[in-house]
């Protein structure tokens, strides 16, 4: 057992594995270094296998700007916009994870990098089941006593719940033990979505769930913050409230067969109010 700092650890793991998943973080360097490491040094006929998690905010070009609430200039498509997608990740060095990830020889590691939008729903693993920003959001319109949006709230992300992430992942794994061909390195970018929704309408739909249960007085989201509020109620707020990131998942659908299945966002609303309730 060991954490992400154990480099040591996780390099000669990731020797002796023949699929590595880094699901754990984003954007920590030093334990996709070890991973990246170990499986170089593996002494093996066939390539090894490397499924890692990204983040959505790799698209959202208003970070640079601090831009928050405007709507959407485009939709990001796996399959066919792969090209500029590409391009996004070399062109921006904070990206490391991400531009070791897709710098990999192909022949001797394969790769998936799964880019994640918003994701939702209760996880089933053993320490963390919560995600960020719907429950954040619920959060803070619970303690607040009333409904807020970013900005002019015209801004989204895409969404996808946790299981039906989960289940894109355990078809990568497949298609890694079958050696499924042309779906890795440059062909190996995913973006996993069921939908979007505009983040004002994600806090009115808060707000008005809260009001039907009597926790908030007022159904309609009348105050409006900005970027430096939304920070000081939550971390990285303006960010994850306050940005876009409009995905289509073209790869897995057509090349994986993969169909999203679990409730949408809009109806496990009711879902993240109550287990935002219990948890004051």
């Amino acid at each position: 057992m060991g954490d992400l700092d154990d480099t040591d650890l996780i390099e000669r793991e990731a020797r002796d594995t023949d699929i590595a998943l880094h699901l754990a973080a984003t954007g920590h360097i030093a334990s996709a270094t070890a991973i990246s490491q170990g499986l170089s040094k593996a002494q093996s006929k066939s390539p090894k296998h490397w499924i890692q998690m990204s983040g959505a905010t790799l698209l959202a070009a208003e970070i640079a700007q601090s831009r928050f609430g405007f709507k959407a200039a485009r939709t990001f498509d796996d399959l066919n916009d792969i090209q500029d997608v590409m391009s996004i990740i070399r062109s921006n060095p904070k990206r490391a994870v991400d531009n070791l990830v897709i710098s990999q020889d192909s022949s001797k590691v394969k790769t998936a990098l799964i880019v994640g939008p918003l994701i939702y729903g209760v996880g089933r693993g053993p320490v963390n089941t919560r995600s960020v920003q719907a429950p954040e959001i619920a959060r803070v319109t619970l303690e607040q006593k009333e409904g807020f949006r970013l900005a002019e709230g015209e801004n989204s992300w895409s969404n996808v719940h946790v299981h039906d992430l989960s289940g894109l992942i355990v078809a990568l794994v497949d298609a890694a033990v079958n050696n499924r061909p042309g779906l890795w390195n440059e062909n190996g970018i995913y973006f996993p979505e069921n939908g979007n929704m505009t983040f004002g309408k994600l806090c009115a739909e808060i707000a008005a769930e809260a009001h039907k249960h009597g926790l908030v007085p007022d159904p309609e989201v009348k105050k409006v913050i900005d970027g430096k509020e939304a920070d000081a109620l939550s971390g990285h707020a303006s960010i994850l409230w306050g940005t876009n990131a409009v995905l289509r998942s073209s790869r897995a659908r057509t090349q994986l067969g993969w169909k999203p299945s679990a409730p949408s966002l809009k109806n496990v609303i009711p879902e993240i109010v109550r287990i935002e309730t219990g948890r004051r």
